[in-house]
């Protein structure tokens, strides 16, 4: 039997240990030692509250930027250099980016201009040397 407690978490996400408080979390409760029972729900609820308080893009809004943008799962993670099976996870809610993967994400659905530059294999093998090479 489920019932909405107020949960203060603490996960550990991309190397750190981060501390929130979810005031609706709908979780089993066990009759007998009245803990809570952490279920795959109870998880995704969580998850969702640390996507949320870490302000990373949801599952939903990647997949309404690749819409936007024209572009596959699979030709998006080539551009970005990530396995298709990494944004696959992401999409599914089965893991969560890291806050450098989602800062990469947001520039590659806002700007056109990173879109071009990022390319996958046909990537300029220079790209981001020219001041070097200079």
């Amino acid at each position: 039997e489920a019932t909405v407690i107020l949960y203060d978490a603490e996960v550990r996400h991309d190397g750190r240990f981060f501390t929130f408080t979810i005031p609706n979390l709908e979780a089993p409760v066990c009759r007998s030692c009245k803990k809570m029972v952490v279920t795959e729900n109870v998880d995704d609820q969580i998850n969702a509250a640390l996507r949320s308080h870490l302000h990373l893009l949801t599952p939903d809004e990647m997949r309404a930027a690749l819409k936007r943008i024209g572009l596959s799962q699979k030709e998006a993670a080539e551009r970005l250099g990530i396995a298709e099976a990494t944004f696959s996870r992401w999409l599914n809610e089965m893991q969560i980016q890291t806050r450098a993967m989602d800062n990469l994400l947001r520039a590659f659905f806002a700007f056109p201009e990173v879109r071009s530059a990022l390319r996958g294999k046909a990537q300029d093998p220079h790209l981001g040397t020219a001041d070097i090479l200079n």
